[in-house]
């Protein structure tokens, strides 16, 4: 069994490696990528189907954070403290546009009462708060809540107290919102989204799952005489077209500075102080005293433990992959959520738009949750792409549902993580196992600290890991 000794050895093919990679082989050291899954990028890949590219959904850039403050030392970057990438915002953005050229997608919009407007979910417009059927009785239960003692879950609490790891986002969201907005538009997004209830998202964890959580004082002034106007949200997209091309640029600075990359399978993982080994499944070992792991964990947790690693709750996912000529577009978009429970799928990216490129016909990729859609009795592919073409032509987007053509659909079984108090607590059982039988190896992903998965978490976590390893 033949060995080899690198300077750094990193497993996986999430953004965090491969940013890490870039860093520490331009510092000098022997850098070794192990990925033995098809893909560059994670869920930041791309997807070609009938020889177009797609993404994964909908994935882009965001470069506006509520706690931004210029910090520069990614060495000072707490996972375990959540949304402190935020600090980091400045740093983040110009890392990635040093990788590739991103143009600003315009503003997502949403779908309510059958109409499109201004985006309440991701965006801070509140449009929407002034529909007929929403307005009186959300101005209503603002100003019952206004007059309630303050209350323990209004988010000016969030980032210190433990109420937000305990209780759900529905209770925050009922609370600072009100029953109706929380109802008409909170609820049910999460519901097509996932299909359980927001009763089992954890408050602290809401913009995982796209939710916002608003003061409540910025919602009553809706209805005041200076409505409050909260910081533009903006998100930037590659010009390239697709969200792979920034995992696709990171693997070229991989190429062109020397790492070595690897993609057979892996048999094992072995660790003791001051050094560990990936063992292949063709018997070569690999060994380093800095080893990092972004793969998924079952494997490592079967092997320390003898058992399978935890049921973890997820849900699944189908993507649509459409296309529409341009000529036969009447109302264009970026990203388009769509909590209205009588359009099917939850969430729409027009790529062409977000790009801003002129190219015909137009690439639009649509997420439907196949549990919703059973539901509704769509149990198979031809009945979910019908009703996709119906739901376009019934909200104006084509004069024609023939006008969309379905070039193919992928299913994506139990792969998004449920952000609950259960999968809290099973994770962090999973890191403390995962830890004492592997000293020394460097854990990233939701190992390393509850969802800090997100594009912005994997980039300061790589740009992290690459001063760590190659001061070393």
């Amino acid at each position: 069994m033949s060995t080899e000794c690198f300077d750094v050895l990193l497993a996986g093919n999430y953004l965090t490696t491969l940013v890490a990679a870039g860093v520490i082989a331009q510092a000098g050291k022997r850098v070794c990528v192990v990925n033995p899954v098809p893909s560059w990028g994670g869920h930041f890949t791309r997807l070609t189907v009938d020889g177009i590219n797609f993404d994964p959904g909908a994935v882009s850039h965001e470069f506006t954070a509520f706690n931004a403050e210029g910090a520069r030392d990614p060495l000072s970057y707490d996972s375990r403290r959540r949304s402190d990438v935020g600090r980091f915002i400045g740093l983040i953005e110009e890392f990635t546009r040093s990788q590739l050229e991103l143009v600003r997608m315009r503003e997502p919009q949403m779908v309510y009462g059958g109409q499109l407007l201004p985006d309440l979910i991701m965006s801070n417009q509140f449009a929407a708060v002034h529909h007929p059927v929403l307005a009186g009785r959300v101005r209503e239960e603002q100003e019952l809540v206004a007059r309630s003692a303050e209350s323990a879950l209004h988010p000016r609490h969030k980032k210190r107290s433990p109420l937000f790891i305990e209780r759900s986002y529905y209770e925050a969201s009922v609370t600072n919102h009100g029953a109706t907005l929380h109802a008409a538009v909170f609820e049910p997004m999460f519901y097509k989204m996932s299909g359980v209830s927001t009763t089992q998202l954890l408050a602290l964890y809401h913009r995982i799952a796209w939710l916002p959580l608003y003061y409540p004082e910025t919602i009553r002034s809706q209805f005041g005489p200076t409505p409050q106007r909260l910081q533009d949200t903006f998100f930037c997209y590659p010009r390239a077209g697709y969200i792979g091309a920034f995992g696709e640029a990171l693997v070229r600075r991989m190429q062109e500075t020397g790492v070595t990359i690897i993609r057979d399978p892996i048999s094992s993982l072995e660790s003791q102080p001051g050094k560990a080994a990936i063992v292949l499944k063709d018997g070569r070992r690999l060994e380093s005293s800095h080893v990092a792991w972004s793969l998924a964990h079952d494997q490592l947790l079967t092997a320390a433990t003898g058992g399978p690693a935890s049921p973890l709750k997820r849900w699944s996912a189908t993507l649509v992959f459409v296309t529409i000529p341009r000529r036969q577009l009447t109302k264009s978009f970026s990203v388009l959520y769509a909590p209205d429970d009588r359009i099917l799928f939850y969430r729409a990216c027009n790529q062409t738009d977000s790009a801003g490129l002129e190219e015909d016909p137009v690439r639009i990729v649509i997420e439907v949750n196949p549990d919703y859609a059973s539901a509704q009795w769509l149990d198979d592919e031809g009945k979910v792409e019908a009703r996709v073409r119906d739901d376009f032509a019934s909200l104006g987007i084509v004069g024609d549902p023939q006008h969309v053509r379905v070039v193919g659909t992928k299913a994506l079984k139990n792969v998004i993580l449920l952000p609950s108090r259960e999968n809290w607590t099973l994770l962090e059982q999973e890191r403390d196992v995962l830890l004492d039988r592997y000293p020394g190896v460097v854990f990233t992903r939701n190992v390393e600290a509850f969802f800090t998965d997100t594009l912005n978490d994997q980039i300061i976590k790589g740009l992290k890991l690459g001063e760590q390893f190659k001061a070393a």
